[in-house]
């Protein structure tokens, strides 16, 4: 551990990549129930592994701005020597490198850069360890791909529509929760006809507990809009 309040500083800065990185990840994927030492290094090995790319495009920047470059050996030798000397370019240089590497953090960790990688190395939703059922259906497809959800309740009712949001939590739990939106259909319990549009409903949420049992219909995506070519002056 840094024992100077300097180092300290720069060792929590040179974390912050890996935080974000498993902050962003952790939004989308279920909650794994780790130990404070796994997160802790999970956050370590990442944040150094980004700030280790940020500083590959702050070097390639180097050679396209001559005599802007920081010495890494004058800097690792007399580290407060050349801090003294160059106080403006090393704490530039840094600020870009902690920047870049928190950018690319973020961006790695998104759903559709993560659904990317799954199709990349042929990994499907199902190879999660800590996926909860749901979330498995729900992102066994892309993120571009809309789902819709009927939900067969406990209390013989039924309840339907566009997937929104739900809980991330791995562990089976009747405390989670998820909820619909746009078209909102329901069925009251005993009924026989089909279920019906509530009007001036946009949402709902359910809990987990008043599920029975739930489908998965996986929408075809909308289609694209063609630019329209500008009309052309008639002559």
């Amino acid at each position: 551990m840094p024992s100077t309040l300097t180092g300290l500083i720069i060792f929590v800065l040179l974390l912050v990549p890996g935080f974000v990185f498993q902050r962003r990840r952790a939004r989308d994927r279920p909650a794994a129930e780790e130990t404070a030492l796994q997160e802790a290094l999970t956050i370590l090995f990442t944040g150094l592994l980004l700030d280790g790319l940020g500083l590959a495009a702050v070097s390639g920047l180097w050679a396209l701005i001559p005599g802007s470059a920081v010495d890494l050996s004058k800097l690792v030798l007399g580290p407060s020597a050349y801090l003294a000397a160059h106080p403006a370019r090393l704490l530039g240089w840094s600020a870009a490198v902690l920047g870049i590497a928190v950018v690319v953090g973020y961006l790695a960790a998104g759903r559709r850069v993560q659904a990317l990688v799954r199709r990349t190395t042929r990994r499907t939703a199902s190879t999660e360890p800590h996926a909860s059922a749901w979330w498995l259906l729900f992102e066994e497809h892309p993120a571009s791909v809309p789902v819709h959800v009927g939900c067969y309740l406990t209390d013989g009712g039924y309840l339907s529509g566009r997937l929104h949001s739900y809980s991330r939590v791995g562990k089976e739990s009747g405390d989670r929760e998820l909820t619909l939106r746009d078209e909102i259909t329901y069925r009251e319990p005993g009924e026989d006809s089909a279920a019906r549009v509530l009007n001036n409903v946009g949402a709902v949420s359910i809990s987990a507990r008043s599920i029975q049992f739930l489908t998965v219909t996986y929408l075809a995506p909308p289609p694209e809009t063609p630019a329209q070519e500008p009309e052309k002056a008639d002559s």
